[in-house]
């Protein structure tokens, strides 16, 4: 997208100072290598009951520089901003991410209560459809694996279907999964690491992307390839994380579909429009971004289900969807029974270290004992689903997705971006140098 000149923009005057004070949460949540792998290994072990999260980044994080000059900002606006729709949306996410800070400053005080309402409040409660959808789902499997010939299988699914089993699920409005493409034919392995950072560059060439860098992740252990908003960073695992996976030059197209064309370009394309802000998101943008970007990646892969179950399945089971909510330990429990049918090929083994994972990830912020309370931010990756049922009802919407980050399905968001003409006229200007390429 060609970049607007600085004094057309209609928030050249809030966005930098926005810009400066913000942040990615779960950056904050993530702790110390050591001391993490020591947790998994004694709860693994069945050493202690829950694993003590550490939280190091909250210790030296400035939460009332932060607020205190999100607040300005906030008051800012709406005394001198004479645009409505400009002053409203800022108005909103000012107030996410003060709601943000509050949340943070709640985990580092372990106030597991306050710190689960803030995150509801920010990525959303549990959606009944998506409840529905979910265990209707993950009824499927466990049925299919209750007269299973292996014992340990049969058993996990005789212990799932006692929790989830008298759940009525019924069918929907969202699309089926019949949806869902077939994919690419890609063949052959990826060599080492130096072959998906080298994939990875290109594709930032090849969108004309030259302030974002490509690091070789060697402190946290990362397995997954991620991107960083706040330092415009793509992080790809190590030498050996990556051996580990094997991982196809299929996989690694959908990947870079998924991070690269999707995470990274609407952080760019979305700079460059009149909005600035469409560069960091709007407010309750996530679930439309993580849905955008497993739809550019299902693209690539293929697919017979809709992205982000496994997440939002953990969330509901430790929120009590069946009536009783749950702390780490017990979530795990359930989801380790869940790992294991969810894949002919895993073994009890690596089920519970998937498991284990899955629960850092919903009890991040939190002690992880007290039932219920969790970090809701992975229910965003079911807005798969919803992505889906908004391109079979009007698959031109696909044009707009790589504006910005906003929410395409947010009736709000699509109005409010009407009235500043921006998904036109941004639009066409992307239309226009797709053209010139």
């Amino acid at each position: 997208m060609e970049a607007i000149p600085q004094s057309e923009k209609l928030d050249s005057r809030w966005y930098p100072r926005f810009e400066s004070v913000t942040f990615e949460d779960y950056e904050k949540l993530q702790g110390s290598k050591e001391e993490r792998e020591k947790q998994q290994a004694q709860f693994l072990a069945g050493e202690i009951e829950n694993p003590q999260l550490d939280y190091p980044e909250l210790d030296t994080f400035n939460f009332k520089e932060r607020e205190e000059t999100l607040v300005a900002l906030k008051e800012d606006v709406l005394e001198l901003e004479q645009n409505p729709a400009v002053q409203k949306i800022y108005r909103t996410k000012i107030n996410e991410v003060l709601a943000t800070l509050r949340m943070l400053r709640a985990a580092k005080e372990g106030d597991d209560r306050t710190f689960s309402r803030y995150a509801d409040f920010i990525y959303g409660e549990l959606a009944a459809s998506d409840v529905n959808y979910v265990l209707h789902s993950v009824q499927e499997i466990v049925e299919r694996n209750l007269a299973s010939e292996q014992e340990e299988r049969r058993a996990a699914a005789e212990r799932l279907h006692a929790i989830i089993g008298s759940i009525d699920t019924t069918e929907d409005d969202g699309v089926d999964k019949s949806i869902l493409p077939e994919g690419e034919s890609i063949e052959g392995h990826i060599e080492g690491v130096d072959e998906a950072v080298e994939a990875f560059e290109e594709a930032l060439q090849e969108l004309a992307i030259d302030d974002w860098t490509v690091v070789v992740d060697t402190k946290t252990g990362l397995s997954n390839f991620s991107v960083s908003q706040e330092h415009k960073i793509v992080r790809v695992p190590s030498e050996e994380k990556l051996a580990a996976r094997n991982l196809s030059k299929k996989k690694l197209k959908a990947l870079i579909a998924h991070e690269i064309k999707t995470h990274v370009a609407r952080r760019h394309n979305g700079e460059r429009s009149k909005l600035q802000l469409l560069g960091l998101g709007l407010d309750r943008y996530i679930k439309a971004e993580e849905g955008i970007a497993s739809y550019n990646e299902q693209l690539v892969m293929g697919a017979d289900e809709f992205a982000g179950i496994p997440r939002y399945f953990s969330i509901a089971i430790a929120k009590g969807v069946d009536g009783t909510p749950r702390d780490f330990r017990r979530t795990f429990e359930i989801l380790k029974d869940y790992r294991l049918l969810s894949s002919k090929k895993t073994t009890e083994a690596k089920a519970a270290e998937t498991a284990y994972n899955d629960c850092v990830r919903i009890f991040r912020g939190t002690t992880g004992t007290t039932p219920g309370a969790v970090y809701s931010k992975d229910t965003a990756y079911f807005g798969n689903r919803d992505i889906w049922t908004l391109v079979s009802q009007n698959s031109d919407v696909v044009e707009q997705f790589s504006i910005g980050k906003f929410d395409p399905t947010n009736g709000e968001h699509v109005a409010l971006l009407t009235e500043l003409g921006i998904l036109d006229e941004d639009l066409r200007n992307l239309e226009g140098e797709e053209g010139n390429s």
